[in-house]
Formats: structure tokens, sequence, C-alpha cells
């Protein structure tokens, strides 16, 4: 939601305020730097002062752009030829000419490259950036906007180190990634110094936490760009305001959402954004016929960005469901589907991003399987769910980082993750013969008709698909969140153990796939109506996915225990030793205490162990988890790569299973499933040292360990459960496991 093609992004130099052109410039006062640098052009043919009027001219908008391409046209026979490319990139992305706007960038980029202007290079790392953002390529607009911060940061250069990081905004949060966009926008509001700066930064602030639902954070950060709005000429922030405005009104007053769009200029009117909330607005006062208006209006106009369409079609396959009987249902169908080929498409090009982007683009997924669960089409059902398939999202963690060499971003590439052949529902079900899976799912909050969403629970058991709705997914999603807070909440707990757990043989394992919100929850703490711990009845392992490529680890080497890496650990030291203990005199360990560092090498080596045990520092950088070793740190992304997979990984770490998105993807554990692993036991949040050594020694001393580590690790939390330790101190482990082969 928001405008986010900012003016306020074109790259501006940092000259000497020495004439008046350049003193306009300088200020952001464009309307004067506009006539002032036009004159100085005219008179004395300073190309420089050309480029400086069109650029102002941009920023100035549509009473200025025809000028803007005037100046840039004649610009681009001169010296300042790369710098007239510039401005004419621009221009095609405001007039949604993606190629073109691309062409115009690159030709840029070899003039400035010949010319030896590093500052401008890094203007066409921006502009390229924008262009790729604005073809939905998320991933290459973040690359590029990484090169232009880095060269900012070596020109010592404000403004286009506050250009670079509102770029890096934008990409973080098409892609879903609204923590690392928050993140870039507080870096740039501190390097804001212009009103123009401050109140695009606290516009797009506010943006971020309207998405993240911090509403009352949302109306400061709108109120704050407001007022800074009013020292800036330039009219595009002014009227996202006005936008983003009416979005945090839509629910809790309609009345003033619809004065907020009114109030926006005519030309404004038929914005594909303005016709998609007044599209909802008309829904909420259940005129229908006039929201299908809207919705097919808005899809009528071309699109703000690749982002915008599968919105769209995910709102009018809501707006038929409300309609109701067999076409709308049908019509709903046939929209959902439009806006997941959408999603899809996006997907390719986020590459490592594409979790992130999955996880805020689940919606139309959802709401298709909520459709089919609604008349009973479990096996349809099951298809949507394979179609959203975690598996794709664990490859997602194997996208190496792309190296940025001194050529141009590469906004044109589009190979995502690898990807396997197609598996139809008859593959999954033949896979998973033999064992019994649920996946459970608690419907997004819908824009039409919100309020009456469902949680729905597959089963696959027997070579056979059923399901069940579970109940209200407003409930389910809120159980979720209180038992990820505190693991002793019973109410949670036995709210969630109903929804996940299916009568089966006692005994049995049962294996999870949580889609959404419902995937942090710590299946350790689920309990049965009656209040005993669902884990003492039957194993619960974790899954990630319906089906997995490559092979399954054989683990043929010795034990490996990586213990207390960087001598910061002394309760991992400890467990490090009780470990190689219990795996014998076979076990090879390293760490602070060991005659032998516990460094990447170590890791490497042990690719085929028997058992790794790793008792270690796992932190948050960015938007991933890294397993910090004696040398260095250890991505995800490289333990897939170099295949390191012992058939059972112990990760007694704090946030092994944690991820920045819900499900766990691109976690440590994660990443051992994708390279091989066939069970990975892991926390998904802080554990005190006192607390992972007892639940750990407790677990090598159960003698079925090797051979069933899920009802070994259930066993000791039953007992520690039974005796009342605290559930914050034994039900952050869980047993993550390797999904069957699909043929």
């Amino acid at each position: 939601m928001g405008a986010a093609l900012a003016g306020a992004l074109v790259w501006r130099g940092t000259p000497t305020p020495e004439s008046p052109c350049e003193r306009a410039y300088a200020a952001g006062d464009w309307p004067s730097a506009v006539e002032r640098c036009a004159a100085s052009y005219e008179q004395a043919g300073n190309d420089r002062d050309g480029v400086r009027a069109a650029r102002a001219a941009l920023q100035l908008g549509d009473r200025e752009l025809d000028r803007a391409e005037q100046l840039a046209r004649r610009l681009v026979t001169g010296a300042s030829r790369g710098d007239a490319h510039t401005v004419l990139s621009y221009l095609a992305l405001m007039h949604g000419a993606v190629h073109e706007a691309r062409l115009h960038a690159m030709v840029a980029f070899v003039a400035h490259t010949l010319s030896g202007d590093r500052r401008a290079l890094a203007g066409d790392a921006l502009s390229l950036s924008q262009a790729a953002w604005k073809a939905g390529d998320f991933a290459a607009a973040l690359g590029a906007a990484d090169q232009a911060l880095a060269a900012a940061e070596r020109l010592r250069d404000r403004p286009l180190a506050w250009s670079a990081h509102m770029a890096r905004a934008d990409a973080l949060r098409r892609i879903g990634d609204t923590r690392g966009a928050l993140d870039a926008l507080t870096r740039a509001s501190a390097l804001a110094v212009t009103p123009c700066e401050q109140a695009w930064a606290q516009l797009k602030q506010g943006m971020g936490q309207m998405e993240d639902g911090q509403d009352g954070l949302s109306m400061l950060d709108l109120t704050l760009a407001a007022q800074a709005a009013e020292r800036c000429p330039d009219r595009f922030v002014s009227t996202s305001i006005h936008l983003n405005q009416a979005w945090l009104q839509r629910r809790r007053s309609p009345a003033a959402a619809a004065a907020s769009l009114d109030a926006l200029p005519d030309t404004e009117q038929q914005d594909p954004e303005v016709l998609l909330l007044r599209g909802y607005l008309a829904a909420g006062r259940g005129d229908l016929v006039a929201a299908g208006h809207y919705l097919a209006a808005a899809e009528s106009h071309d699109p703000l960005d690749a982002d915008w369409p599968w919105e769209i079609a995910r709102t009018r396959a809501e707006l038929c469901e409300q309609i109701g009987g067999p076409l709308g249902d049908l019509l709903a169908a046939y929209h959902y589907r439009r806006a997941i080929a959408m999603v899809a498409a996006l997907r390719v090009t986020a590459r490592a991003g594409a979790a992130y982007l999955v996880a805020s683009h689940r919606a139309p997924y959802e709401g298709l399987i909520a459709l089919l669960a609604r008349h009973g089409r479990w096996r349809d059902a099951l298809a949507v769910v394979l179609q959203l398939d975690a598996s794709d999202m664990l490859r997602a963690t194997a996208a190496s980082r792309e190296g940025r060499g001194p050529g141009p971003p590469d906004v044109a590439a589009v190979a995502g993750p690898a990807t396997s052949a197609p598996a139809t529902v008859d593959d999954v079900i033949a896979a998973w013969r033999g064992r019994d899976l649920v996946v459970v799912v608690a419907a997004s909050p819908r824009e039409v008709g919100s309020g009456h969403e469902r949680a729905y629970r597959l089963r696959i058991t027997g070579g056979r698909v059923t399901g069940d709705d579970v109940g209200d997914a407003g409930a389910a999603r809120r159980w979720a969140d209180d038992l990820f807070a505190d693991p002793g909440n019973r109410d949670a707990a036995r709210g969630l153990g109903r929804l996940f757990v299916r009568d089966g043989p006692a005994g049995d394992p049962l294996y999870v796939l949580a889609i959404g919100p419902l995937g942090k929850v710590p299946l350790a703490a689920l309990r049965t109506p009656g209040g005993p711990l669902a884990v003492a009845l039957r194993p619960l392992v974790r899954v990630l996915a319906l089906r997995v490529s490559g092979v399954e680890a054989a683990g043929g080497g010795p034990p490996v225990v990586l213990a207390d890496p960087r001598g910061d650990l002394p309760g991992a030291a400890v467990e490090g030793a009780m470990a190689a203990g219990a795996l014998g005199a076979a076990a090879q360990i390293a760490g602070s205490r060991a005659p032998v560092a516990a460094t990447r090498a170590r890791l490497w080596a042990a690719r085929d162990a028997a058992v790794l045990h790793v008792a270690a520092h796992v932190r948050a950088v960015g938007r991933g988890r890294v397993l910090q070793l004696a040398d260095g740190d250890v991505e995800p992304a490289e333990i897939v790569q170099r295949g390191i997979a012992p058939r059972i990984a112990v990760l007694a770490d704090c946030g092994s299973a944690a991820a920045t998105d819900e499900e766990g993807w691109g976690s440590i554990a994660a990443a051992l499933l994708e390279a091989g692993t066939a069970v990975v036991i892991a926390t998904d949040r802080s554990v005190r040292d006192a607390d992972a050594l007892s639940v750990m020694r407790r677990f090598y001393a159960q003698p079925g360990w090797r051979t069933d580590p899920a009802r070994a690790l259930a066993q000791v939390q039953t007992a520690l459960d039974a005796q009342g330790a605290p559930p914050g101190s034994w039900a952050a482990f869980s047993v993550l496991g390797r999904p069957p082969p699909v043929p």
C-alpha cells in the first residue's frame, strides 16, 4: 500500500554552492533551481547547470516533466550525456516504460564509466535499482541499492547515502522484509536534512509501520511527514501522505478515508491504488457492485509496479466470494489462481529473498485453500499447498550472494533458486504413505469480508487426503502469538492442540507442516483437552515442506562435537564435553577446551557425520541467521552449498531453528535439512545454558535416541513437565524432520 516511486530518490551531487543555481539546487528549492539553472544554461551554455535544471524539474512532477525531458534531450549530445540519460531513465520510470528506463540507465553507466565520474556511477546504480524495482525484480533492486550505498559511503556523500537507504527500504519492503525496511528507513531518517528528505523518510516509515500492524506509530509518522511536507515543494510527497492516511483510516473511519481520497488532485483519481482503495471502501459499506467497478477500473490501468496486479486480482477473488453462489465461487477461484501466478512470477525474481516475499504474499494461496476447503475439496486444497511448498523456500536458502564487481548491477537477471520437476498430489500422497501428516493453516485476514476467516487441517494418511474446519482463524493466530510468547499458556496450548493434533495410534509420530503464523508454534508445548502434553501421546515432528530435493544423507562418518567455538560460552563447553562422552570414543570434539578449534573447516569436515552436535552462538545478521565459529560466521547458504549433512544434527543453540520469517525458512536447521540431514533437533528461541544442558543430558540418556530421536526428545519433555519444570526451560526444543523424497 502507498505510493513508493519517490521523486526524492533522484540522485543529486553535492557541489559547493557558489552560483544562484547551485545554491537553489543544493537547498532543494526546486522551483527556483529550475528557473535559475535553466537561465544559466541558456546564457552560458553550462551543461552542468542544464542537468541541474532537468533534475529539479523532475522533482516537481507533472507540471515540469515535459521541461525536464526537453532539457535532457538537448543534453544527450554534450559532455553531460551520461547525466542526461539518468534523467531520461527516471522519466521513463514515471511513464511506466521500464525497458526504456533500463536502457537509459545502462547508457548512463557506460558514459560515466568512460568519464571516470564515480559519483555519477553511484547515481546510475540508484537508477538501475528503481528500474529493477518497477519491473518486480526486487533482488536486483536491492543489489543495486547496496552498490549505491557502498559508493556513497566511500564518497562520504550524505544525500546519496540517504537516497540509497530509501531505495533499499523500497526493495526490502516489496520482498516482505518489513524489519529490514524499517531499519533502512531509520538510517535514512538520521541522514535527512532537507524538508523533502524528512517528509519522504517519515512517510515511508509510516507505510512500514502500517504494514507491521502498528497503526498508532504509523499515524504519528504520517503526521510528522505532513508537517515536513509543508516546507517541501514536492507534490508527490503530499499526495502520498494523503493516500496513506486513507489506507490507515479505511477500517476505523471509512468516511475520513474517503475524505482523504477526495482531497487528492483530479489527476490522481484514476491511479490504480486510489481505485483499489475506493473498491475496499465500497465493499465495506456493502456496495459490492460499485466495488466491482472500482476493482475492474484499477486493473485496467497500468500498474504502479509489478507488485500491484496480484493484490487487485486477490481482492476481486474475495469480492466474488462475498457475492456468493456457484458462479461467484467459480470466478473467485479463477481470480485467486491469477493472483497466485503473479506472485509466482515475482518469486522467481526475488531469488534469495523469495522466502520473505512469499511470506508477505501468501494471502491468495490461503484464500484459495479456504475456498476449496469450504466445499470439501481437500485434494485440490492440497494441490495449492503444494504450490506454496516450502521446499522452494528452502532452496532460496541455497542462493549464493552475488558478488558485485566494477560492472553495472545486473537488473535483467532473473535466475532464481533451482527447482525440481513439479510434483502432483498423487506423487505426494504416495511419498507420504506409511506416515501421518497434518497440514494446518489459518487463513490470512481478508480485505473484503474480513472477520470470518477459518483455520483448516488437512491430513494425509493411508493414501488418502481428508480435512477439517478446525475453528476461527483469528483465534488460532492469537493463540500462536500467545504460546510463542509464553509456552506455559495452557489455554493457548489446549486450543492449538485441538487444532494441530488428530486422533491416531498412540506412540506413532505425527508430522506437522504449519503454514504462516502457525509455523512459529512450539509444538512441544501443545496440550490435549485434558491437559497432558500432546507429545506424551505422539511425538511431533515439524516439517518445512511436502517434498525435498536431493538425497538424504547416510551419515557414515564419526560423530562430531563443536562446542564454545569462541571461548565465551562456558555452559556450551560443559555441554560439549557431556555430548562427546555420550557419543562414545569415536566422537571428535573441537572447541575452546579441546585441542582442536571449532572452525569453519571442522564444520565442513563433519559433512557426513553420524551425529553433529553444536553448542554455539546463533545470531541474527541483517535478514538472516549465522552460526558463529572460531574463525568466522557460517551462513545457511554455505551449509547447503557445501552439503553439510550429518544424519542427525543437534543444535542446542539460541534460535537455531528460528529465522526472520514465521516458518523458519532460512534458519540454520532448515539449511541442514535441505543439505540432506534426516533429523535436526533445534531451538526456536534463546535457552539458558543450564536448561540446555539439562535437556541434552536427558536426551542422550534415552536408549533410543539414535534410532528414534523424536520419541526420545518427547519422553524428556514429558518427564520435565511432570516434574513441574517451567515450559520455557524445555519447550523451545523441537524436532525437524526431512520429508520423504517425491518421485
